[in-house]
């Protein structure tokens, strides 16, 4: 994550929790909040770590205490512009999200936004993607907020930073490690592409179609370098719309997703003047890996599969049924690869920075002909089921969004959170000038779904 980073490309993840301080007999404070946060700190040392490259770049980079750590760096205080309503929320976010993190300094930064609806405040967090995965960031999330109201963490220890090493030191390191990164992960990663290259071979000779890859893309409006201006949007949409589709067409919420978001690419393609008949897009998935024990709340352990988005077919309840056969492939692609030690995550321990680099720039030169993560990106995380407190203020909502980088500048993640399914749209603003119209086609092909389905009758006349 790190080495794909460029100025334009930002690796940072958006983390916002939507607070409601009526929940608080006290109300809101600004001071309150920013303890709260401090006395949280110790339970995510990520929190105060800081990017070190590898000296001379020959291993992977390292994490060390920042012994300059100043919270109110990375903790701001702002209010929210008029009209001070959602859509001005997603204004502000995506403005601050093209925003390049400093690495000198640990790679988050925190935004209060008061005066939101309702009295509401918005904690609007960048945090690099380096630092941890979906799954992470879940674990990190429940360190910060408690299902129990009114929970506060007990006997809070002091933090004194280690010192920070030399550069000898830590050219010391680096060379150390290095055999245990070669030798720990190559002779698995090459056996393991033996097997999946034979995996693959069979899915051929049965006849069914290849599985996708991000080098059998075409290029479409979608695909381009990415400039450094983004368009976000997010909003919530019924989880029961989605458990109601799946059980009419017996097909799963992450089936709905893949579905209506290519319904709505395909909306796009078509207003582009793109002949989106032509062919499927192929879209990058990322699933959460096996972590190593004790490593919850630190690292990026995401691995990634491809699958086929019929966004080429028109009639919805086929759409729906080609993306369940989508999914499913996937997923056994997916299990295969990982099973033969050959999957994304594995085969990314063997590439040094530099090499990540050259294949970062090798993507900008051919102007996004070629995406890393395909034609665009989908992300489908569950999230709590119950809600959760900071203290007594009750998080009323939360959303989540990944990055988009040259070659891929679209990407849709959807989040639950209590009875809600949250959608964010994560675009280049030259690409997607308006996330909405996107957002409401997406919407739309939730609604036509919903119409399509049988409507049945018992034998005392109510509709089930």
């Amino acid at each position: 994550m790190l080495a794909m980073e460029t100025p334009r490309a930002y690796m940072h993840t958006f983390k916002t929790a939507i607070l409601d301080p009526s929940t608080d007999p006290d109300g809101w404070s600004f001071e309150k909040y920013r303890q709260m946060f401090l006395d949280r700190l110790h339970l995510i040392p990520f929190f105060r770590y800081k990017y070190c490259p590898s000296p001379l770049g020959i291993n992977h980079p390292m994490w060390l205490d920042d012994p300059d750590f100043n919270i109110d760096y990375h903790i701001r205080h702002v209010a929210l512009p008029e009209p001070r309503d959602h859509r001005a929320l997603c204004k502000f976010m995506e403005s601050v999200y093209a925003y390049q993190l400093d690495r000198s300094r640990p790679l988050w930064i925190n935004w209060v936004v008061e005066g939101l609806e309702g009295g509401k405040v918005a904690s609007v967090t960048l945090l690099h993607h380096a630092y941890v995965d979906g799954s992470g960031a879940s674990w990190a999330l429940n360190q910060i907020y408690q299902e129990e109201p009114g929970k506060s963490p007990e006997n809070v220890p002091g933090w004194r930073p280690e010192a920070y090493p030399s550069w000898g030191r830590r050219l010391w390191w680096a060379l150390r490690d290095i055999p245990g990164v070669l030798f720990g992960n190559m002779p698995k990663v090459a056996t393991g592409l033996v097997k999946k290259a034979a995996f693959e071979r069979k899915i051929r000779q049965s006849g069914k179609p290849p599985h996708p890859t991000a080098a059998m893309m075409r290029k479409t409006p979608l695909n381009r370098v990415v400039s450094p201006g983004r368009t976000y949007v997010c909003e919530s949409l019924p989880l029961q719309d989605f458990k109601a589709i799946g059980k009419a067409f017996s097909v799963t919420l992450n089936d709905v997703f893949i579905s209506c978001a290519a319904g709505a690419v395909r909306k796009y393609l078509l207003e582009k003047q793109y002949d989106a008949d032509d062919h499927p897009l192929i879209a990058g998935t990322p699933f959460a890996a096996k972590r190593p024990p004790g490593s919850e709340g630190m690292g990026n352990y995401t691995t990634l599969d491809f699958c086929w988005l019929p966004s080429h077919i028109e009639d919805p309840l086929e759409r729906l049924r080609a993306s369940h056969e989508s999914a499913l492939e996937m997923k056994e692609h997916l299990r295969a690869s990982v099973e033969a030690g050959a999957d994304f995550n594995s085969v990314m321990q063997l590439l040094p920075p530099w090499l990540i680099r050259f294949i970062r720039h090798s993507i900008y030169r051919k102007g996004g002909k070629v995406g890393f993560f395909g034609n665009l990106g989908l992300s489908n995380v569950p999230g709590p089921r119950k809600p959760l407190y900071l203290g007594n203020y009750r998080m009323d909502n939360w959303y989540s969004m990944g990055p988009v980088v040259d070659g891929t500048t679209l990407n849709l993640t959807l989040w639950s959170y209590c009875d809600k399914v949250n959608l964010c749209i994560l675009a280049d603003s030259n690409v997607l000038p308006d996330g909405w119209r996107l957002f409401n086609d997406f919407a739309h092909e939730l609604q036509t779904l919903l119409s399509l389905i049988p409507s049945t009758t018992d034998n005392a006349g109510e509709q089930q």
